[in-house]
Formats: structure tokens, C-alpha cells, sequence
């Protein structure tokens, strides 16, 4: 374990500055991404609904249940663009980092003929280093946007049920 943590600070530390931006948007992301994800499989229809008040008439179960379906929905939308967001600047900073180690090997190239294959390799190796950790960060990313789609799609399919369930006792004079 000790081994793997010196070569992932070595590779941090070789990525420079744009590794460190990758570092620290792979932990806001993943944060928010598995916290969304949370929010939406804790979610249920039935444990709010239970917690209605019994007194409370049809309509305004109904009212209730639309409203928290909108917002739930508007909620789960914002989190998801923003956790997209994330996913995308991901391998644009690893671009960034491609074109910084590039743009320095060139620049070693003009500057010293003889050491060429230490300064080449060193600026491919932070543009390779980059890239590949901006990939890294937003691949799985994407995955796990699609898993809190389909989680969220089904919790609002709970709630437009438990809606026409409520409809369906007012119409039939439940009331």
C-alpha cells in the first residue's frame, strides 16, 4: 500500500499544477456524485407519505405529492448538470496538460540539442500523466450520472404513482 501511495504522489507530483486541479475536481465530483446518488435511493414515496397528516383532505396529499415530485425533480436536475459539468472539465484539464507538457518539449528541443531524450521524455510524460488522469476521472464519472438517472426516473415513477393512487381514492369517493 505504501508503494502505491509514493507512485501516486510521484505521478501527482510530475503532473504539476494541472494534476493537482484534476485531484481536487475528481474529489468534488465523486463527492457529489455518490452524495446525489445517496439522496435519490434514500428517497421514498411511501415513508413521506406516511408521514402526511392523517387529517390532511385528498387534495392536499395530492398537492403535496406533486410538489415534492417537481421539486425532487428539479433537485435531482440540477445535481446531475453540475456533476456533468465536472465530468467534462475532467479531460479538458488533461488536454491542458497535454499541450503544457508538449509546448515544454518542443521548448527543451529549441533550446538543448544534447539532452534531448531526457527533456523529450519528461514533457511527454507529463502530457501522457495528465491525459490519462483526466480520463480517468470522468469515465466512471459518466457511468455513475446514468446510475442516478435511472434511480431518480424510478423515484419519480413512485411519485406519479402514489399521485394517481391519490386521484384514484378521490374519484372513487374515498374522500
Amino acid at each position: 500500500m505504501e508503494t502505491f501511495l509514493l507512485e501516486a504522489w510521484e505521478t501527482v507530483r510530475e503532473g504539476g499544477v494541472v494534476m493537482l486541479a484534476l485531484v481536487a475536481l475528481s474529489f468534488l465530483l465523486y463527492r457529489s456524485a455518490f452524495g446525489t446518488l445517496s439522496f435519490v435511493k434514500g428517497f421514498s414515496v411511501s415513508k413521506i407519505a406516511d408521514n402526511f397528516d392523517k387529517g390532511l383532505s385528498f387534495i392536499d396529499r395530492e398537492i403535496a405529492i406533486s410538489q415534492m415530485k417537481r421539486e425532487f425533480g428539479e433537485l435531482v436536475s440540477r445535481q446531475v448538470a453540475f456533476i456533468g459539468m465536472l465530468a467534462a472539465a475532467a479531460p479538458l484539464l488533461g488536454l491542458l496538460g497535454t499541450v503544457i507538457g508538449m509546448l515544454n518539449t518542443f521548448e527543451s528541443l529549441s533550446q538543448r540539442m544534447q539532452e534531448t531524450t531526457a527533456q523529450v521524455s519528461s514533457g511527454v510524460r507529463f502530457a501522457l500523466v495528465t491525459t490519462q488522469a483526466g480520463l480517468i476521472v470522468a469515465i466512471p464519472a459518466i457511468f455513475i450520472i446514468q446510475w442516478i438517472r435511472r434511480e431518480a426516473k424510478i423515484r419519480q415513477q413512485e411519485l406519479v404513482t402514489a399521485e394517481f393512487s391519490l386521484m384514484r381514492e378521490r374519484k372513487e369517493g374515498k374522500v
